[in-house]
């Protein structure tokens, strides 16, 4: 029964955890959840005690997956529970390190007397809060690498609610915002055990100075944080006006509804744009007209930047000797017709070819991210890091079925990574800004985007296309993943998605635009941004660019710490060896 109560407890403790994240959203449980699951890895018994910590870990792994990914199920239920099991080993790993070598409560507790004690007592209690805290944040960080990497929802992406916290992204990474939380749950355990010993000994009780410390260190983290958002939000800036369209087209359309051809998409994209640069112009009439300066008549902005989503054109670029690529008479007359509506440059999703035919099995294709200037100027980038299962597919028979019943068609010869990390230049007026590209989830691989950083003026440019995932939450915890790119490089996002989350976000995280109060994002009456429809909004562009901690030394502080935590831990497991060598 006592098994069974532990079993159910750490699974409970995964759940809430779960809870933490969209479309629950409850992100204060992300401070407590451990407060049950610590306690029960902390006292397993010491027969195998290294393989029941994991074990109990890994269930409350299983159990947090499993909730957090259930939109993988409109895809594969299979797939989404292999993939819970596999992530849940990293819980497991935690689990195993926690009730061995990271286990404060192995050691008998002798109550301290003397003020030297009581200092021994509680640098010993933060060193442990401490290892554990950094060890989680570097396995986060070897989840987000190893076989091929899935780096989604740490525990420092529930900080998108709490953009104050999220700030320290700046320095140490949204993964390592994660040491916050278990930092914290590990000193409130452990004062809690003393606390109760003490009480239930009739001691006199001692001042708690590490759960002080534990608490100092999450109000200078606040503290830091406010700054920040204050200094970020005030800094010089170049504003720039987006347009960004969304068709939101079911990922079947073509099969499920046959009437969507390429012309109805062609078609539905441009009629968007020419709508929005419509609005752009009534806007600038209107302001026109009610000017009182010439200094607000200089503010007026059209669009400088009009953006489509991934792979929205049906119809593929050949890559020409230099570099630049070059369509059919078709797709050059679309491109010819949407720089000439202003001036702007163009951006969109599109497929590239390198060989001499694109169906070629030689052939080099590319997901690529193009940008056409009216001066007939193009650049494009081509996606680094693929998707297993959407872009590439090992040769395996039943996972090309599983991509035939997600998309509706046969998987071809797959996407070729680039690898390009050059920037995209584009103008505003007569600044001259770069592009930070990225296309689908690559704008949740810290490590792709931030070799784009240079000391200049730059914007995030992320084109996807989140209906693989039907109406789930698979494109709200994209977007809640992608936004901490704004805080870590301090470079504000703009995203156009076919399907999912289009909207502009600040370098400080928020899609709130700071002068003006409006959310700028593209949702339809209900708030649901699975709509068709456009945004023409400003951007504010940081005038002089810098680089931070985090975009140049990358996730340093998560590195940081699973090296620590795998040095104690051989350090630890030495020691015991050596003393059961003498005892013996």
């Amino acid at each position: 029964m006592r098994a069974f109560l532990r079993i159910l407890g750490v699974a409970a403790c995964g759940a809430a955890l779960a809870m933490s994240f969209t479309p629950f959203d409850h992100s204060w449980l992300v401070w407590g959840w451990m407060w049950v699951l610590l306690p029960i890895l902390w006292t397993t018994t010491p027969k195998k005690r290294a393989l029941r910590g994991f074990g109990l870990a890994w269930i409350s792994g299983l159990a947090f997956w499993v909730i957090n990914l259930k939109w993988l199920g409109s895809v594969t239920w299979p797939g989404a529970v292999a993939l819970s099991a596999y992530l849940a080993l990293y819980f497991g790993v935690f689990g195993a390190f926690a009730s061995t070598v990271a286990n404060p409560w192995v050691r008998k507790y002798v109550s301290p007397q003397k003020i030297w004690g009581r200092f021994r007592e509680m640098w010993r209690s933060l060193g442990y809060a401490a290892l554990l805290g950094g060890f989680w944040c570097g396995l986060e960080w070897a989840r987000g690498i190893l076989l091929t990497g899935f780096g989604w929802n740490g525990l420092g992406v529930t900080f998108a609610n709490n953009l104050i916290m999220a700030q320290n992204a700046e320095y140490v990474g949204v993964i390592g915002l994660a040491f916050l939380p278990v930092f914290l749950s590990a000193v409130a355990v452990q004062t809690g055990l003393r606390f109760y010993r003490q009480f239930m000994a009739g001691e006199v009780k001692m001042l708690h100075w590490d759960f002080a410390v534990g608490l100092l260190v999450i109000m200078l983290s606040f503290s830091v944080g406010t700054a920040r958002l204050v200094s970020v939000t005030n800094a010089p800036k170049i504003e720039a006006q987006v347009l960004l369209v969304q068709q939101n087209i079911p990922q079947k359309a073509g099969v499920v509804d046959p009437a969507w051809g390429p012309q109805r998409t062609v078609d539905g994209f441009i009629e968007l744009t020419e709508k929005g640069i419509e609005e752009a112009e009534l806007k600038a009439g209107e302001a026109l007209r009610e000017a009182a300066s010439e200094e607000e008549i200089i503010g007026l902005k059209m669009p400088d930047l009009v953006i489509w989503p991934e792979a929205c054109l049906p119809d593929i670029l050949e890559l020409q000797e230099g570099g630049s690529s070059k369509g059919g008479p078709e797709i050059e007359s679309i491109f010819d017709y949407v720089t000439g509506l202003g001036d702007f440059t163009f951006v969109t999703g599109m497929n590239e070819f390198l060989g001499e035919n694109p169906m070629d099995p030689e052939a080099q294709v590319y997901n690529s991210f193009i940008a056409d200037s009216k001066e007939g100027e193009r650049e494009s980038y081509q996606k680094h890091h693929l998707v297993i299962l959407g872009e590439y597919i090992p040769d395996l028979p039943f996972l090309r079925k599983l991509y035939y019943d997600a998309a509706g068609v046969e998987f071809g010869s797959g996407i070729t990574p680039g690898e390009s990390f050059e920037t995209i230049p584009f103008q505003v007026g007569d600044e001259k800004v770069t592009m930070i590209p990225s296309i689908c989830f690559e704008d949740t691989v810290q490590r792709v985007t931030r070799k784009f950083v240079r000391n200049e003026p730059q914007l995030l440019v992320n084109l996807t296309n989140d209906g693989w995932f039907g109406e789930s939450e698979g494109a709200a915890q994209h977007f809640r993943n992608a936004l901490f790119r704004t805080i870590e490089l301090r470079r504000p996002m703009v995203r156009a998605a076919n399907r999912g989350v289009t909207g502009v976000v600040t370098a400080a995280g928020s899609l709130t635009d700071p002068y003006t109060g409006q959310k700028r994002n593209l949702v339809d009456r209900e708030g649901s941004h699975f709509h068709r429809g456009y945004l023409l909004a400003p951007v504010y562009i940081p005038a002089e660019g810098g680089v931070t901690l985090y975009a140049a030394f990358g996730d340093w502080f998560a590195v940081t710490g699973l090296l620590v935590g795998f040095l104690y831990g051989a350090w630890a497991l030495a020691r015991v060896s050596r003393s059961t060598g003498d005892s013996g």
